[in-house]
Formats: structure tokens, C-alpha cells, sequence
């Protein structure tokens, strides 16, 4: 089976990032056609196959002293000295992401089977889901940065289709254009970083630039400038502020939607452009240390956002926005295993709350205020428990995955004496905990309030948030099983901390004060006093910077699209425009008469015509 395994690796690598693209292309082949289960299953059976194939050459990586492998498909641009092949590879980075996006994307595939089944638009959907998974593949499967950047550009354009998904619904519409443009502010940072890449490295290939930094190190100060251009890019994609505005407002789309990108995906694509580029990073501390201190900001900066706000899933895409800031945090402290890993383990804690907030949903008829939910225990059993056993990954409670993860990044600050990013991130773990337990106790636990009738989720979505469940629950157990697979990727960082159980007991007991609050607090259900509180207010409107980047760039550039439209467009070039045909009518008008039909008329213009051509000519001769 092995020797079978690595004789078609490179073919089975293949396979696993363009069965997506197939599944894309065929759900979209039948997009205007009526709603199909039958077709939803095809899609996510591809989607399940490459998982299975993603596992079997992880097996050849664990079994075998094979460090990577490439896969040649053709020559993409060559032109004079400027060589970039459209290939893939696979190594022990990578393999973590591939195995999060198909493990994930698998899941939400099934669940969205049951959560759509009822959605006209139930083809189109998984066609845009295909497309996503191809491109998220693309991008982490790519061996140079070109490549990198076509998936990265691919997964930008796929969640625009896919936030915008309910095209109809103006703010839908208009989540779908913020996050897009978002992006691609962003997203020309790093084409410039990748430009100056190749400009100064002569290479995209990570193998090339790797041994150029190697061997041959440019100056510190055009490190810095690639550094902070590629991580532009990296802030956008993971919403990192201040381009974080997008993230929360994507809660537009559909709620598979949420789960695959804004948990386990898309979101992620910014913390392992930085993994994957570390020795880039290594060179340049002062970068990395910056990277780790937006990250620390960004997890409270986040959490504080998620204690107020009464929506559903804007408080689990402000825990996304925070976790992401523990992860570039470890990144930044040279911890790129630990970064790897609690982007691993998250995938499943927070893709297992957004689909048990879709749950909510269905249950609610697409309600999303938590305040106007309570006493949905009973009839909501299994996505309670799905959703408790998630709340309690994310808080960090072991043995569930994320105290594995989570608190090992807290650890690498104290040991490394970051005593401030340590303590901003104490308190954003403790903040975590309480709006967790907020949502949880308000959903579940609080008396009812409203005049719903819920139900349970259908049997298919359950399914496919069991295994999200389980992973929640024990995947946080093989950390030693992943610093040890990375090891030979990525410099393990040795973590010596005397007074590691110390801080471990502090860290849980403030989690778990702060869980009891929570509890206490709303066990009753939600107080409307705390809307007139100042500090709630300015929570509740974002630290008011929707509003102010509204006053500085929307309404200018708003003003400024319509002077150009009344006075240049419609003013000066529409007239222009109309001004030519209105002169060519006119000209017809003169030239009317002369088309009367009769011949003898026609004969004399002829013989007018030639007359006035040999006089012409005739002249030009006596000139010359």
C-alpha cells in the first residue's frame, strides 16, 4: 500500500486540489436547474475524497523520511529571465492546512445539504463551495508565491460570491463589495512585497528564496520593506485591524458560509503566508515583534466587541478575529508550530459554533438577536451540547483542544518576558470565556423569549458536526504528535517556564470565575440597563470606526464618484458622444435629396465627382 502510495504521490496531490475545481464546475453546469440533493452529495463526496487523499499522503509523511515532494505542471510565464511553473508541492506545513480545509470543507458540504436543501438557489451555492475549497487548495499547495497569490485571489473572489450569496438582500450586497475591496486594498500591499521579492531575491520560489536568505542575505532594510508588504496582505485576509471592519459585517452569507470561511479557512490565510514565509520573518525581529503586538491588540481589541454585541454570529466572528490575534501573536514570538496548531485546533471549536449557531437559526426562523432566544436546551438538545462542548474549546478548559493550544501561546509569551502581551492576552482569555458563556447561557439557559416554536437541526447536519465535535474534544491531546511532525519543518520552541503549573492555575481559575459570571449574570436573561452604560455604547458601535471610516473614505469618495458622473461623464463625455450622433443625423438630413432615385441625377453627381477628381489631381501635378 505504501510503495503503491509513493509511486502516484505527485498524481494523488493532483487529484486532491482539483476535485474541488471539478465539483465546482459541475454544480455550476447545473446552477439554474431546479435544487438537487442528489447533486450536493456528488459535490460533497469529491470534497470527501480529497480529505481521504490529503490523509493518505500524510500517512507517506509520517512513515517515511520524505520531507516534501513537487508536482510540475507546466510552464506558467516565461518571458526573458522571468521563469514561474504552475506547480505544487507538499510538505509538512501545508499538509496541517490541507488537512483543516478538506476536513472542514467536507463537513460544511454535508451540513449545507440539510441547512440549504429548501434555497433556490441550492446548485449555485455548492458551485461557489467548490471553488472556494479549489482555491484555498491552490493556495497552500502552491510551491512559489505566484501561485500563492492566484489562490489567494481565487478564495477573495469566492467569498464575495458567497457573503453576497442572498444577492437580493441590499446588506448582503454590500458586505459581499466591503470585503471584497477590503481585500484588494490589502491585497496590493502584497503584490507589491512579491514584486520586490522577485526584484531582490530573483525568485518566487519558497525553495529559492529560502536558500538566497541562506546564503546570500540582502539588507535589513529591503527585508523590512518585503516583511511588511506581504503581511499587509496577511491583514486583510485575517481582518487584522485596521482592516478587520469586513469580517463581522460577512455574516451576511449563509452560515456554511461562516464555518468554512471565516473559521477554518479563508481567515487563516494570513497566519500561514507568515508561517510559510518564517524565515523571511526570522530575519526581520522588529517585523515579527510588530506582527505580535497588532496580534495581542487585536484579541482584545476583538473580545470586548464580542461582550456586548446581541447577534448570534457576530459575536463568534469577533472570537474568530480574536483568536486570530493569538495566532499572529505566536507567529510573531517565533512560535510558528504553536501558531499552526491552534490554527488547527480552532478550525474545528469555532467551525462547530457556527454551524451550531446555524442550528439556532433554522430553529429561530433566522433570528439572530440572543437576547430575544433563551430556554432552547429542551427542544435543542444535541446542538447544545454541540455548542457547550465548542464554548469550552474556545475558554480553554482541558482537556478540550484549545487549552492545549491556547495556553501554550500564553506560555511562550511569559517564557520569552513579553510580560505586557502576556497580560492583554490573560485578560482577552478571560473575556472569551465570559462572552461564550454570555451567548450559551442567553440561548440556552435564560427564560424564554420570544414565540418561536423550535426544532432540531436535521439528522445530515448533525452528522456533520459530529466529527467537528469529537476533533473539539481530542485533538488537542496529540500536541506532542505535532511539535514532533514539524519538527523537522519548523524550529521547535522550547517552552521553560518554572512557574508553568502556576500560571496555569491562574489562567483557568480566572476563566472559570469569569465563566460563572456569565452565568449569573444572564441566567436570568438580558438586562437592558447595560445599553445606556458608556463604554457598552461605544462597543456596541465598534469603537465607532464603521462610522468613521464611512465619514473619511465612503462619503468623499461617494461625493467625489458623483461630480465625476453629473459633470465629466454625463457633463462632458455623454455630450461628446451625443453630440456625434446628433451631427451625423444632421449631415443625413443634407444629404437627403441627393438619394431621390432618379438616375439622370445620379449620372450628373457621377460626372460632377469625376470632374472635381481630375481637377484635383490635376492640381497636385502643376504643385509638385
Amino acid at each position: 500500500m505504501l510503495d503503491f502510495i509513493l509511486l502516484h504521490k505527485e498524481i494523488l496531490l493532483t487529484i486532491v486540489v482539483f476535485l474541488p475545481f471539478i465539483s465546482a464546475i459541475l454544480a455550476g453546469f447545473n446552477a439554474t436547474l431546479r435544487p438537487s440533493k442528489i447533486l450536493g452529495y456528488i459535490c460533497s463526496i469529491f470534497i470527501t475524497s480529497s480529505f481521504l487523499l490529503t490523509c493518505l499522503l500524510i500517512y507517506i509523511l509520517v512513515k517515511t523520511d520524505i520531507q516534501s515532494f513537487h508536482v510540475f505542471l507546466w510552464d506558467f510565464i516565461a518571458t526573458g529571465q522571468f521563469q514561474v511553473s504552475f506547480s505544487l508541492m507538499f510538505d509538512k506545513i501545508n499538509a496541517i492546512m490541507f488537512l483543516v480545509v478538506t476536513l472542514v470543507s467536507t463537513m460544511v458540504h454535508f451540513y449545507s445539504i440539510g441547512y440549504m436543501e429548501h434555497d433556490a438557489g441550492f446548485n449555485r451555492f455548492f458551485s461557489y463551495l467548490g471553488g472556494f475549497v479549489f482555491s484555498m487548495l491552490l493556495l497552500v499547495g502552491g510551491d512559489n508565491l505566484l501561485i500563492l497569490f492566484i489562490g489567494w485571489e481565487g478564495v477573495g473572489t469566492c467569498s464575495y460570491l458567497l457573503i453576497g450569496f442572498w444577492y437580493k438582500r441590499k446588506k448582503a450586497n454590500e458586505a459581499s463589495i466591503e470585503a471584497f475591496v477590503m481585500n484588494r486594498i490589502a491585497d496590493l500591499g502584497m503584490l507589491l512585497g512579491i514584486f520586490l521579492t522577485y526584484w531582490t531575491l530573483g525568485s518566487l520560489s519558497y525553495h529559492d528564496i529560502f536558500l538566497t536568505l541562506a546564503n546570500n542575505p540582502p539588507k535589513d532594510s529591503v527585508m523590512t520593506w518585503i516583511a511588511i508588504l506581504l503581511f499587509i496582505g496577511a491583514m486583510g485576509k485575517s481582518a487584522q485591524f485596521p482592516l478587520h471592519t469586513w469580517l463581522a459585517n460577512a455574516m451576511e452569507g449563509p452560515t456554511p458560509v461562516s464555518a468554512l470561511i471565516h473559521a477554518a479557512t479563508m481567515v487563516t490565510a494570513g497566519v500561514y503566508l507568515v508561517v510559510r514565509l518564517a524565515p523571511i520573518y526570522n530575519v526581520v525581529p522588529h517585523v515579527a515583534y510588530f506582527i505580535a503586538s497588532l496580534g495581542a491588540f487585536v484579541a482584545i481589541f476583538a473580545s470586548l466587541m464580542a461582550i456586548v454585541n446581541r447577534d448570534l454570529k457576530r459575536i463568534i466572528a469577533y472570537s474568530t478575529l480574536s483568536q486570530l490575534g493569538y495566532m499572529f501573536v505566536a507567529t510573531g514570538l517565533g512560535a510558528y508550530w504553536i501558531a499552526l496548531f491552534h490554527l488547527f485546533t480552532h478550525a474545528f471549536f469555532k467551525s462547530l459554533l457556527f454551524l451550531g449557531a446555524g442550528n439556532v437559526m433554522h430553529a429561530m426562523h433566522d433570528k439572530l438577536d440572543i437576547t430575544k432566544m433563551g430556554a432552547l436546551a429542551k427542544p435543542l438538545k444535541t446542538s447544545m451540547v454541540f455548542m457547550l462542548i465548542g464554548s469550552i474549546a474556545l475558554c480553554g478548559i482541558p482537556p478540550l483542544a484549545g487549552y492545549y493550544s491556547k495556553d501554550k501561546i500564553l506560555e511562550v509569551a511569559y517564557a520569552q518576558h513579553e510580560y505586557i502581551i502576556w497580560t492583554i492576552l490573560l485578560i482577552g482569555a478571560v473575556c472569551t470565556a465570559f462572552y461564550s458563556f454570555r451567548l450559551f447561557t442567553l440561548v440556552f439557559i435564560a427564560p424564554k423569549n420570544h414565540n418561536e416554536h423550535p426544532h432540531e437541526a436535521s439528522k445530515v447536519m448533525l452528522f456533520a458536526m459530529t466529527p467537528l465535535a469529537i476533533l473539539a474534544c481530542i485533538a488537542g491531546i496529540f500536541h506532542i504528535q505535532f511539535e514532533t511532525f514539524l519538527s523537522s519543518a519548523l524550529v521547535p520552541l522550547i517552552i521553560h517556564i518554572k512557574e508553568q503549573t502556576l500560571l496555569i492555575i491562574l489562567t483557568l481559575g480566572l476563566i472559570i470565575v469569569s465563566i460563572i459570571s456569565a452565568y449569573f449574570i444572564y441566567k436570568k436573561g438580558y438586562q437592558e440597563k447595560h445599553r445606556y452604560n458608556i463604554l457598552h455604547k461605544i462597543l456596541s458601535n465598534e469603537y465607532y470606526i464603521p462610522k468613521l471610516y464611512n465619514m473619511l473614505f465612503v462619503k468623499p469618495f461617494s461625493l467625489c464618484s458623483e461630480f465625476l458622473y453629473h459633470i465629466v461623464d454625463m457633463g462632458i463625455i455623454d455630450k461628446m458622444v451625443d453630440s456625434i450622433g446628433k451631427f451625423i443625423v444632421f449631415l443625413s438630413y443634407l444629404l437627403r435629396p441627393i438619394q431621390n432615385g432618379n438616375l439622370s441625377s445620379m449620372l450628373r453627381l457621377m460626372s460632377l465627382g469625376v470632374i472635381v477628381l481630375l481637377f484635383i489631381t490635376l492640381l497636385y501635378f502643376i504643385l509638385l
